[in-house]
């Protein structure tokens, strides 16, 4: 089995919006609620369980019944953090799953992934017990100390920047979680659960990303959310053109 969880739990203060972020609308819809379609609508993705800030579970739950999502079966309060958000959802998994079966985590400040990248982790975490969402570094990268300045510029053929969403062995992912929360490593800070593989040197499988994936944190971001929907109709239109 897969299982899809949604990470909702962020506030999203860099907005400065009276509501966290994934419930805002873009296009007369919230921002949530276009990956959890994509996931709706997926082949390989069996049920979802979404993470959601507290105070917001009830109008998720509003969101989920009023689209209609019927692979929903899970809405969980989330943490202070990514990292403990997804600890709970895990938790709140442990006696629905076998440790053979499959968990996509995906975030909702990431509306815009496409179910061709959910199938690339989801494949590659069948076949390899993990499967990240990575691209590779297209821009110069530097060293710095003090945030102005550096001397030493980093080889980009040897970086990937990693987004989401990502997948797991079950069985693994979960035990991990328990063992840093246990030892009290990598469970603080900007860390996520690829990166948690690696505090714990797991080698991650990087899969195929899209420059379309991206993060909406800033009011400026939304603008760039609806250009980009407006491209990706235009190319499903353009395709069915010549269909």
């Amino acid at each position: 089995m897969v299982v899809g969880m949604l990470l909702a739990g962020g506030v999203g203060k860099r907005m400065g919006a009276a509501i966290p972020k994934q419930f805002l609308e873009v296009n007369e819809k919230p921002i949530i609620l276009y990956p959890l379609e994509v996931m709706e609508n997926h082949e390989l993705i069996d049920t979802v369980e979404i993470v959601c800030v507290e105070s917001f579970v009830d109008s998720m739950q509003e969101i989920v019944r009023k689209a209609g999502l019927k692979k929903v079966k899970w809405i969980v309060p989330g943490g202070a953090t990514a990292q403990e958000s997804t600890k709970k959802g895990i938790d709140a998994l442990r006696d629905k799953l076998r440790d053979t079966d499959i968990l996509m985590i995906h975030m909702s400040s990431y509306p815009l992934a496409s179910a061709e990248i959910m199938t690339n982790c989801i494949r590659s975490a069948i076949a390899n017990g993990n499967g990240c969402t990575a691209r590779p570094v297209r821009y110069s990268a530097y060293f710095t100390d003090d945030g102005r300045t550096s001397t030493e510029q980093i080889d980009r053929d040897k970086l990937m920047l990693c987004t989401i969403p990502y997948a797991f062995n079950f069985g693994e992912v979960s035990e991990l979680y328990e063992r840093a929360y246990a030892e009290g490593k990598g469970v603080e800070g900007n860390v996520f659960t690829n990166t948690l593989y690696c505090d714990y040197g797991k080698r991650i499988f990087f899969t195929e990303d899209s420059e379309t994936n991206m993060k909406v944190t800033q009011p400026e971001d939304i603008k760039l959310m609806k250009a980009y929907l407006d491209v990706i109709e235009d190319a499903k239109a353009e395709d069915k053109r010549y269909e």
